[in-house]
């Protein structure tokens, strides 16, 4: 049996631009609070939305648990 990657399976890392800001955003934020400040580019309007979306939807699960 072969085992898929978390890139494979997970329907948000399989758009490339929204997989990018996924990863590197986190990474950032988690650096940052250890005291270590990374460049990172912005992200597009578009990748904003999108990041909104994703977090209202998270959210939202959550709540239904």
């Amino acid at each position: 049996m072969t085992t898929k990657s978390l890139k494979e399976i997970n329907p948000y890392l399989k758009d490339p631009e929204l997989c990018d800001a996924l990863i590197k955003l986190p990474a950032a934020s988690s650096t940052a609070v250890e005291g270590v400040l990374t460049k990172h580019p912005k992200l597009s309007k578009k990748m904003e939305k999108k990041m909104r979306e994703i977090a209202a939807a998270q959210q939202s699960q959550d709540k239904s648990r």
